[in-house]
């Protein structure tokens, strides 16, 4: 620093040596991942782990982006601990599509969406046409950015 009419020799070696701390203190910068609940929940049956039908129900989809983590995206069934859904993502920035399975479990459904503005879909999963499958009523939808 250098020392002007205005300000004292004291008061620079002050200002110096509060800023040279500041910087030796400051603590490396990173995001912590983001949280985004999807606006538009999924209505319908789904199964549930014993593979019987549940009551008509609704969820919200939770997605996590982490830009420690760039392109990935993690997603979660909302206040269920187990849920079968499929969510359908496409990255409007890229192009590149794909589907997630949410079936039975509290592990998160992983996509590689690729970094950018994606939106999805989520509807029931199952095998179509056996007795008990999930039926989707109103499938669930969102947008997110991914870093």
């Amino acid at each position: 620093m250098f020392r002007t009419a205005s300000m004292p020799r004291s008061m620079t070696t002050l200002v110096g040596i509060a800023l040279a701390a500041l910087l030796l203190a400051a603590q490396p910068v990173s995001a912590a991942p983001t949280d985004t609940v999807l606006p538009i929940p999924f209505a319908g049956l789904t199964n549930g782990p014993t593979g019987l039908t549940n009551p008509p129900s609704n969820t919200y989809i939770t997605v996590r982006t982490d830009p420690e983590e760039p392109g990935i995206t993690r997603f979660r069934c909302g206040a269920y601990l187990y849920c079968d859904l499929v969510v359908h993502w496409r990255n409007l920035s890229t192009g590149a599509s794909g589907a997630a399975d949410l079936v039975y479990g509290p592990s998160p459904g992983v996509a590689q969406t690729g970094s950018g503005t994606v939106i999805a879909a989520f509807t029931a999963g199952g095998i179509p046409g056996y007795p008990g499958t999930p039926t989707t009523l109103l499938p669930g939808a969102g947008v997110w950015a991914v870093p």
